[in-house]
């Protein structure tokens, strides 16, 4: 077996959560505000329960073929060379993943605090934490997050806290003012950070309880949705719909407003801090999958000779991919979601679904009973 150790529910729950609010509470406000002005808290929210279908779906395979992850189960489901060819997209999607992290982790850096420093150096400086953590295993990145996780939302939860007092709901009105067409369409980037869930196919074998792979991943999932949408409605009701959809980091120059009498300001360092903590563990848990993916499928005996060689194409094209931040803002925005999710998030997972399905019910094949831990 290419991973040894072993992670609880509980564990596998607070990595989803980290997987997906790492990036979403930068990027995520401007993308809804743009589309949904400021009903965007409602299309975060809805967006976010979509990540629920996707895990919904995983975890059904998970119990269809015990002892298998996604990478493994593509060869079962599909047969040796199709399902190797399936492996080898959601390696790409994971290792796409990481230069995007990258680069968004990059870009906040270059344009928030240090302008001066070459985009380079931040975005290669991570990928060799992140190698570390990745060689480390899966367990030594769980454990890490159990501190982390505590961090990220403590300071989260203190600077919305802190902001309550500047708060005007005047901006949230009137509720559902422009139909239900705006809140969908701003529905769709928070739709894809929870739908990038999937990566929780390829570490579910490696539970102590498999069977609670759904209640784990659905903790973190609602968790997220619930202080991301709060996250929105704070940045909304302090700085208004039309600069939130206007600044590329809204939370940020929010964060920059809180003043406590003259004496708790400038509280950008915490948000600086909080995010590459968080950004850390992210990046590690979607390089940790492209690795032990790319292992799988092509049938090494460790993945962590893999690491470095996917840490520099990674580290490359989160470089080579986007010529700059307004490019990239534009391509989460708007083609980001369109393409996970219909092709890795919903469209491949339904796939594997109904493949199963016809393979049990058409033709009597059986894929290792439904045990449940």
């Amino acid at each position: 077996m290419l991973e040894k150790g072993k992670i609880s529910p509980r564990q596998a729950g607070q990595l989803v959560f980290m997987s997906i609010h790492a990036t979403i509470i930068l990027f995520v406000p401007a993308i809804t505000a743009t589309a949904a002005g400021h009903d965007a808290w409602l299309s975060t929210f809805t967006g976010s329960l979509f990540g629920l279908i996707t895990l919904a779906i995983v975890s059904w395979l998970s119990v269809k073929h015990p002892g298998q992850n996604l990478f493994q189960y593509s060869e079962t489901v599909f047969g040796k060379y199709i399902g190797k060819l399936i492996g080898l997209a959601y390696v790409w999607l994971f290792l796409h993943m990481v230069a995007i992290i990258v680069r968004e982790f990059g870009d906040f850096m270059t344009t928030s605090f240090m302008p001066n420093t070459p985009l380079s150096v931040f975005n290669f400086s991570l990928l060799v934490l992140c190698a570390w953590a990745v060689i480390a295993g899966l367990e030594a990145i769980a454990r890490m997050n159990e501190f982390i996780i505590i961090l990220v939302v403590s300071f989260l939860l203190l600077i919305i806290t802190l902001s309550i007092a500047r708060w005007d709901l005047g901006f949230l009105l009137p509720f559902y003012s422009r139909g239900i067409m705006p809140i969908l369409e701003g529905a769709q980037a928070p739709a894809a950070w929870h739908g990038e869930v999937v990566w929780l196919a390829v570490i579910i074998p490696f539970m102590t309880r498999p069977g609670r792979a759904f209640l784990a991943g659905a903790s973190g999932i609602i968790g997220s949705a619930i202080l991301l949408t709060t996250g929105v409605v704070a940045a909304l009701a302090v700085l208004g719909p039309e600069l939130v959809s206007s600044f590329r980091f809204p939370f940020h120059l929010f964060t920059r407003t809180i003043n406590i009498g003259d004496l708790l300001t400038r509280f950008e360092p915490v948000v600086m801090t909080t995010w590459v903590a968080g950004v850390f563990l992210k990046t590690s848990i979607f390089y940790y999958c492209a690795s032990l993916g790319l292992a799988q499928v092509l049938g090494l005996s460790e993945y962590r000779l893999v690491v470095l060689p996917l840490g520099v194409m990674a580290g490359t094209l989160s470089i080579l991919l986007f010529p700059d931040v307004t490019v990239l803002s534009q391509f989460l925005g708007e083609i980001w979601p369109r393409y996970s999710i219909s092709i890795y998030f919903l469209g491949l997972p339904s796939l594997f679904l109904a493949v199963t399905l016809i393979r049990e019910k058409i033709f009597g094949t059986k894929f290792g009973g439904n045990k449940r831990d």
